[in-house]
């Protein structure tokens, strides 16, 4: 509850208490429903998944699948993650690799990855990723990347002024997507009701060796923090998101 709140009052500071709390109570019901959808998303048929995680523009991808090219899509905690993982390598043509950080607990992770991989998920730690594209240079993949964990390295962090604050970002995305030239897409997840998504793809940058370095990691901050800020409860506040501080410049 800590946690949650003094991220809320630090990411709006015009809000009023009253409404801190309110944006907290609204938080907390969001994040039950996702524990809950997570577990029934176990079982979960294709049917009844792809009937509540709707994806209005999958076709988006198409073209580059017949040029058999590949592509990165960034995500992040909002919305419900999990079912995404899910339902997404049965609404494209591509191949879907996704890339995460391991829990600490190993038997947790295993048997979470083995779930998740069912539909055709393909997972490789962050670890690995360099040597997962190489290998799957010859086939037209979608990496997907959750871009908005907090880097365990700071010194190697992106700084971005993220809701208010000094918030470093993982390198790793926009190394990924320099290395190979690939364009980098987003998606936009809108609650339709309790257990009902819709999930629309933008492509944000199509070559980003033609950006200033850091660019793509602060184009995709500023459009996560104008989704968190449309609907607010809906982002993973209890993560302590902030808990690094920006360190000084080395003169």
């Amino acid at each position: 509850m800590v946690v949650v709140m003094a991220n809320l009052r630090n990411s709006f500071p015009e809000k009023e208490d009253v409404e801190i709390k309110l944006l907290a109570n609204c938080f907390y019901r969001h994040f039950s429903d996702i524990l809950l959808e997570s577990i029934k998303g176990l079982s979960l048929s294709k049917v009844e998944l792809q009937r509540r995680f709707h994806y209005t523009n999958p076709e988006i991808f198409d073209e580059l699948y017949l040029q058999q090219k590949s592509a990165i899509l960034l995500g992040s905690h909002y919305g419900n993650w999990e079912w995404g993982v899910l339902s997404f390598p049965l609404s494209v043509q591509h191949r879907v690799v996704g890339i995460f950080k391991p829990l600490k607990n190993r038997l947790m992770d295993a048997y979470l990855n083995q779930r998740r991989s069912r539909w055709g998920l393909h997972l490789a730690s962050m670890g690995q990723a360099g040597r997962v594209v190489v290998d799957h240079r010859h086939q037209p993949c979608i990496f997907v990347l959750i871009a908005d964990q907090t880097p365990s390295n700071i010194r190697d962090a992106h700084w971005v002024r993220f809701l208010n604050q000094d918030t470093p970002f993982l390198h790793g995305p926009e190394k990924l997507a320099r290395s190979t030239g690939y364009p980098v897409f987003t998606f936009e997840i809108n609650r339709c009701g309790r257990g009902y998504y819709e999930v629309t793809f933008k492509l944000m940058c199509e070559k980003v060796d033609k950006l200033p370095h850091g660019e793509m990691t602060s184009l995709f901050a500023r459009q996560l923090e104008s989704q968190i800020k449309k609907d607010p409860p809906n982002w993973l506040w209890s993560h302590r998101r902030w808990k690094r501080k920006r360190p000084e410049k080395q003169p």
